[in-house]
């Protein structure tokens, strides 16, 4: 049986060549397989006479194994994942291959108004629809779950235990089939977290520049806007109820965005840096054949 040592090698080597598995390709590693669709909007399928491949790994932590390659020259691959909270901490990667949200997901990313706007055009098949309401309840909604995105990121980075926004925004609105928050639930369930006060104020002092729709955990806000535009197609068709499966409305989000990223200067500028690193990650593939 091989030692620990030669296998941690034998894993180093395996994905400092990931590339090697992929001849003619040029790889993009993301973290699970619902980024795939996402990420094909902002990298070309081809350049360079490469094609392009990308790799679910699994999630967060298993990025961070490839990211750790990246010091290393011959790591020919490019890496495209959440900022998470690392922005807000001022962690954000400097490197021409590693390509990041600078939100906290994917999902806040997509989901902003002009595409929430064609959403619910399209579900609703009123293209008359216009945008005023969405960035009504958007402003509501950074107001109101503000102090929760800050009580989430101190638990973060304080390391002090399970993060406190979860996949679901249900349990802080009035009415499970109403897209408000009910800021006296927020505040309720921040008193049972026990956090340092002083801290507390301080961070939402520091941070009041950032807005939850951007940097509040992506799957919150998923599930948030999710709601809001249940609740505006059955007013608009008037329905007493509909029922729209997450990943329905994760695909309706991204077929709609593919027409957004000409128009919106954030997926222009994530396209751009896309584009710049299959440049050096290709011009890397060429010189090694």
């Amino acid at each position: 049986m091989p030692s620990i040592p030669t296998v941690l090698r034998v894993i180093h080597a395996q994905t400092l060549n990931s590339h090697l598995f992929y001849s003619g390709f040029y790889l993009v590693i993301v973290e699970g397989s619902s980024d795939c669709p996402f990420w094909s909007n902002f990298f070309p399928s081809e350049l360079n006479g490469y094609k392009r491949k990308l790799k679910p790994v699994g999630g967060r932590l298993e990025v961070q194994k490839y990211i750790h390659e990246m010091r290393d020259d011959r790591a020919k691959f490019v890496v495209a994942i959440d900022s998470d909270y690392r922005l807000l901490l001022n962690r954000l990667y400097n490197h021409p291959r590693i390509v990041e949200t600078k939100c906290h997901s994917i999902e806040n990313l997509m989901l902003f108004t002009l595409n929430i706007t064609s959403i619910i055009r399209n579900l609703s098949h009123d293209i008359e629809y216009e945008s005023h309401g969405i960035n009504s309840w958007l402003e509501e909604f950074d107001s109101v779950t503000y102090p929760l995105m800050i009580a989430d990121f101190l638990i973060e980075k304080n390391n002090i235990g399970q993060p406190c926004v979860k996949e679901y925004c249900f349990p802080f609105l009035t009415r499970n089939d109403t897209p408000k928050f009910d800021s006296r639930k927020i505040t309720d369930f921040i008193k049972t977290l026990n956090l340092d006060i002083q801290e507390f104020d301080e961070l939402a002092e520091l941070l009041k520049d950032f807005k939850p729709r951007s940097h509040i955990r992506g799957h919150f806000f998923f599930s948030a806007v999710l709601c809001f535009v249940t609740h505006e197609f059955k007013r608009i068709c008037n329905k007493k109820s509909i029922n729209i499966a997450n990943d329905v409305f994760y695909a309706m989000s991204i077929a709609s965005l593919q027409s957004c990223i000409s128009t919106d200067p954030i997926l222009q500028d994530i396209q751009e840096k896309a584009l710049l690193a299959v440049n050096d990650v290709t011009a890397l593939l060429s010189q090694g054949n």
